[in-house]
């Protein structure tokens, strides 16, 4: 690896070393190493812009959930130019609510949350990365309830006096530097079958795109077996957010010798809360839900699918637009 210490075999060898020193062996101050000191770190939820955050955002989830595991599942790459990585790389999260934090007073409750982290790598540093983790199933599991957890967090905002970020705002948050190109191949099919299915609902196309058998993996810790429970996950969304716009702001593709083809996405939806779906009345407000995506196909089909999707992020911009 171009600009890499020798010690690293590869981006996924890379990927995998560092968080295990920075969470698992507490090197919190690794982060400095390894972080570009103006990496911005963007989520659907907030922006920073400073390795500083980065560390502090780390020790308070560490003093939240203080025996918290990574286990790497999967690190899809690419070499954009020389010394230049993009990593999206998904993570299952196992840890105990130990102490107060972002989610309130300890619970002791286990918790067992995914995470896709898109990172831009260069000179043995990340220097730009975004990332969902979903955070309903960490509300969920302590015993609490997304909607009205994100109400609170919505009244905060409301207090703080801090401005409402436009649909653009967020849609521009999600977009980052054009370096995946345009799709082709089955990159180029998956993208128009996810494209159909949220901008004019047509889950019919599912029957082409995904196997009878597909297994997903959806916001909530819920895990979806075949076509019809997707069908259903997605039309409770397509019922709240009809006639959208379905943006893809990154891809990447590894075909790899005696491994199942895996695709990598970064995209948004971007609508309003027009019908009553899963996320309840219809309140009228724009929404961007930014989200990430890991497939895993087999001749041609999807057989196994991660999408990374913060839905308090989403039930806030919908209390938010209540508030203002």
């Amino acid at each position: 690896m171009q600009g890499f210490d020798s010690e690293f075999i590869n981006l996924k060898d890379y990927i995998l070393k560092i968080t295990h020193r920075i969470w698992e062996e507490r090197g919190v101050d690794r982060i400095r190493d390894y972080y570009g000191e103006n990496a911005p770190v963007k989520t659907p939820a907030s922006i920073t812009s400073h390795v500083e955050d980065v560390v502090r955002f780390t020790l308070q989830t560490l003093h939240m959930f203080p025996d918290r595991q990574l286990l790497g599942e999967d690190v899809i790459g690419s070499e954009d130019e020389p010394g230049t990585f993009y990593s999206s790389h998904r993570i299952l999260s196992t840890m105990t609510h130990q102490g107060d934090g972002f989610f309130g007073p300890p619970t002791g409750k286990e918790v067992q949350t995914r995470i896709i982290a898109d990172c831009i790598c260069r000179e043995n540093q990340v220097i730009d990365e975004w990332m969902v983790r979903d955070q309903s199933a960490i509300v969920k599991q302590i015993g609490l309830d997304p909607k009205e957890f994100s109400l609170g967090l919505a009244e905060d905002w409301k207090s703080s006096g801090q401005p409402l970020l436009t649909a653009d705002d967020l849609v521009n948050r999600w977009t980052g530097p054009p370096d995946s190109g345009q799709a082709s191949g089955i990159v180029e099919k998956l993208i128009a079958t996810y494209t159909s299915v949220w901008e004019n609902s047509e889950l019919r196309l599912l029957e082409q795109s995904h196997d009878r058998a597909c297994e997903v993996h959806a916001p909530g810790a819920n895990t979806l077996h075949g076509r019809k429970q997707l069908t259903d996950f997605l039309t409770g969304y397509q019922a709240s957010f009809p006639r959208g716009k379905f943006r893809i702001h990154h891809w990447i593709l590894n075909e790899e010798e005696g491994k199942n083809t895996r695709i990598a996405l970064r995209w948004s939806y971007s609508a309003s809360h027009q019908g009553e779906g899963c996320f309840g009345q219809p309140k009228g407000a724009p929404v961007v839900v930014m989200a990430m995506t890991h497939a895993e196909l087999q001749e041609g089909q999807v057989i196994r699918e991660y999408h990374a999707i913060d839905e308090i992020s989403i039930w806030m911009q919908i209390h938010q637009h209540a508030l203002q």
